[in-house]
């Protein structure tokens, strides 16, 4: 396996930052998405573009498939939004993501694996998790077997300043840190064996980065603040998924703004992160 390289984390921040929202540029979304795209082609990986229709306009789930050696394993689905909110250059959200996705797909290429991995870029996260959710749907009338996923959400944002990080009203701020300067690990009960591998996973092999981890009851409805990315469409079509998070507004006071800009990214933190799911994926799926 390959390393995680700045500078390529760099580049492919460098060619996303910017609105990419359906409603007010929808060709700075389709350039982001023909960039990924075009990445994932380099990577020989087996491209698909799956058109997306919502409220009368289409955009696209890009997707790029690395065989495993046993067809009948099943598919296991890395997974991060391109799109923005109106008026963000989104690069915590979700820039941060698709460079770290890109960049596992990098790491990867040499490494044989048992189960296939998928590697999609999902549009229109933004609008209710609408390119996700048409996924797993379209997913579903194929029978195909999607074993797991992790949704990578926010993984740029990094303060080691004492109370820079908040909690939800149901987690208890006593057993997690008071500063954001950790990668957290978000499943449901039916994904809790998921997620505790890739937390146990991440912290191995990605020191020194520091995982937290949050297993939330049943299927995780009750609990907005964590149903907030694009593992919730795999949570109500019960598929264990995973949410890998910097945890957004609960720490980055930048989420949504247009002060979500490449300044305030850690790129080390992107790149110890990469790090973390590239060590899981070559473990558990190879």
């Amino acid at each position: 396996m390959q390393k995680p390289e700045l500078k390529n984390i760099e580049t492919h921040l460098a060619n996303l930052v910017g609105e990419r929202n359906p409603n007010t540029t929808p060709k700075q979304l389709a350039t982001a998405g023909n960039y990924i795209r075009d990445q994932f082609q380099s990577l020989n990986l087996s491209v698909n573009e799956e058109t997306v229709p919502f409220n009368g306009i289409t955009s696209q789930n890009i997707l790029g498939l690395k065989q495993g050696s046993d067809p009948a394993a099943g598919t296991f689905v890395l997974a991060a939004h391109y799109d923005t909110v109106e008026g963000s250059p989104g690069a915590d959200d979700n820039g941060s993501a698709v460079a770290a996705l890109l960049e596992t797909a990098r790491c990867l290429t040499e490494v044989q694996l048992k189960k296939s991995l998928l590697f999609a870029a999902f549009t229109l996260e933004e609008c209710g998790w609408v390119g996700s959710q048409f996924f797993v749907e379209q997913a579903a009338k194929r029978r195909e077997t999607l074993t797991g996923m992790i949704s990578l959400e926010m993984v740029g944002f990094y303060n080691d300043e004492s109370g820079s990080q908040s909690y939800p009203p149901y987690v208890d701020p006593a057993k997690y840190p008071d500063a954001g300067n950790f990668i957290a690990v978000v499943g449901n009960e039916p994904s809790t064996q998921l997620a505790h591998a890739i937390a146990d996973t991440m912290q191995e092999t990605a020191s020194p980065l520091a995982v937290e981890r949050l297993v939330v009851p049943g299927r995780g409805d009750d609990f907005r603040e964590v149903t907030l990315s694009d593992h919730y469409p795999f949570w109500q079509h019960d598929i264990p998924a995973v949410m890998v998070t910097d945890t957004a507004f609960l720490r980055n006071p930048h989420y949504h703004q247009p002060s979500d800009t490449l300044e305030t990214l850690d790129v080390d933190f992107i790149r110890n992160v990469t790090q973390g799911i590239c060590g899981f994926l070559q473990h558990h799926l190879g």
